[in-house]
Formats: structure tokens, C-alpha cells, sequence
């Protein structure tokens, strides 16, 4: 079943402030070092976004100065960017929040095992 404009509306608007406000937090500085992130959190969200029929695309944009995600989840497609002078984990799972049906609690959960099977090992 489709979703009804208001509810549409709404996560675009929440959308919208969470990339806002990662963008006035953080001004690009430099190049984004992919070696140098923990890839938990990332997987934590590629992992509830395909539970949820969804897809991610992660790269760099062209200068190499933030990551790009883009972010498919059912009609919906968005590149969300995280830049390298961001605290990494805190912008995925603000992705997360805004593009989960659950305000990112699948994710947090996710995440948390994951944490669990890496100290295992």
C-alpha cells in the first residue's frame, strides 16, 4: 500500500533536518580517508536497510572530500554524505534515523551484535 502525502512529507522533513544539521556540524576539511572509519556501523545499516527491501551505495564523491551513500528504500532514493571531520558512527546512525520506520532501533540493535560477534573473535 502506498503512503499518504503527509507521511511523506514528514520523513522528508526529517530527513532533510537530520543532513542540516550534519552539514553545519561539520565543514569539509581535507580528503575522507576510507581506511581509517569503523566499518560496523556501515554494515549495521546496509544490513536493516536490506531487511527492509532497501539498498546502499557507498563511494566518494568527486573530489574524494565525503563519502556518498546513496540510500534506496522501497520509491524512495537519497545520497546522504558524511564528511571526514564528522564523528562517523554519530552520522550513519542519524542516517539510520531518519530512514528507518523505527527511528533507527533495528539499526541500534544491528549494531550492537554486531559489536558482540567482533569482541568474540
Amino acid at each position: 500500500m502506498g503512503r499518504s502525502d503527509a507521511e511523506l512529507d514528514k520523513r522528508d522533513n526529517k530527513r532533510a533536518r537530520a543532513k542540516a544539521s550534519r552539514s553545519r556540524r561539520a565543514a569539509n576539511v581535507g580528503g575522507f580517508d576510507i581506511a581509517a572509519i569503523e566499518w560496523l556501523p556501515l554494515v549495521a545499516l546496509v544490513e536493516v536497510l536490506a531487511a527492509e527491501g532497501g539498498a546502499v551505495r557507498i563511494g566518494l564523491t568527486r573530489d574524494a572530500g565525503a563519502l556518498a551513500l546513496g540510500i534506496y528504500l522501497g520509491d524512495d532514493y537519497a545520497t546522504e554524505y558524511v564528511k571526514p571531520n564528522e564523528d562517523f558512527a554519530a552520522a550513519i546512525e542519524e542516517i539510520a534515523v531518519a530512514w528507518m520506520p523505527d527511528n533507527g532501533d533495528g539499526y541500534r540493535v544491528a549494531l550492537q551484535h554486531l559489536y558482540q560477534r567482533a569482541a568474540k573473535k
